[in-house]
């Protein structure tokens, strides 16, 4: 399939892999309001096509994501409003991929900052290069975490790390990212051949049961323990009656 251009977004899909990439370099590929909705809509067309299996999501240029590009917002008539608009369009996307029915595998290189750090916890599994390096908020900013971020961050490292982290404006390079969980170093530094082998490994015979172990992870956030038992119960029948026509 030929590669579909968005604003700052390609998608390309084939072999049962959607790749999505951060393309606007020039901005650190940090999210505006447009790039924000275009990244969602190319995530809502992976999750449609049934010819899809698994997500991977990247990036071009030397940083992932420095967040999210508020010079728009800051330049409007009405910057209250600009924000809550940009605030809305990353909620929707990471709503999205949190509740994504597809695994979601992020690679990351360079900086990964605010709202980009967003887009990798909000992902299934992430990989990352030697040079990567994550902050809550970039030096210089507004000191304020992008939208989307406070309620991911302490569900992916814990509360007491997660306040650390952001304020002791801490920023982690790839090793402490995999040392707390917010990101694998990638074998030899390979981001593209951990994705595949992700993907691989994810795919195939095992992707209906990996689908399921992802749902289930996801929903114990907010099922009442009873109602996610009861989940993990239908799920078991299911294997057990599709590995009994095998």
């Amino acid at each position: 399939m030929a590669k579909v251009r968005g604003v700052g977004v390609t998608y390309e899909a084939s072999d049962r892999l959607a790749q999505i990439v951060l393309d606007r370099p020039e901005a650190g590929n940090a999210l505006d309001l447009e790039m924000a909705r275009t990244l969602r809509e190319q995530i809502e067309r992976a999750l449609s096509d049934p010819y899809v299996d698994i997500i991977t999501l990247t990036a071009n240029g030397k940083d992932f994501c420095l967040g999210s590009d508020t010079r728009d917002a800051e330049a409007a008539d009405d910057p209250t409003t600009a924000v809550f608009e940009l605030a809305a369009a990353l909620e929707e996307l990471f709503a999205l991929l949190n509740s994504s029915s597809k695994l979601v595998l992020v690679g990351v290189h360079g900086r990964a900052m605010g709202s980009g750090l967003g887009l990798v916890l909000a992902g299934d599994l992430a990989f990352c290069a030697d040079d990567a390096t994550f902050c809550v908020a970039p030096k210089g900013g507004t000191g304020a975490p992008d939208p989307g971020l406070a309620w991911l961050l302490p569900r992916a490292i814990g509360q007491q790390r997660a306040l650390s982290f952001g304020l002791g404006g801490r920023t982690l390079d790839a090793a402490t990212a995999d040392d707390w969980g917010i990101a694998e170093m990638a074998p030899d530094g390979d981001v593209t051949a951990a994705l595949k082998d992700a993907a691989d490994n994810l795919g195939g015979k095992h992707l209906w049961a990996n689908s399921e172990m992802r749902r289930l992870l996801h929903a114990s956030w907010e099922t009442s323990r009873t109602e996610l038992s009861q989940s993990e119960a239908v799920t078991l029948v299911r294997a057990l009656l599709m590995r009994s026509k095998d």
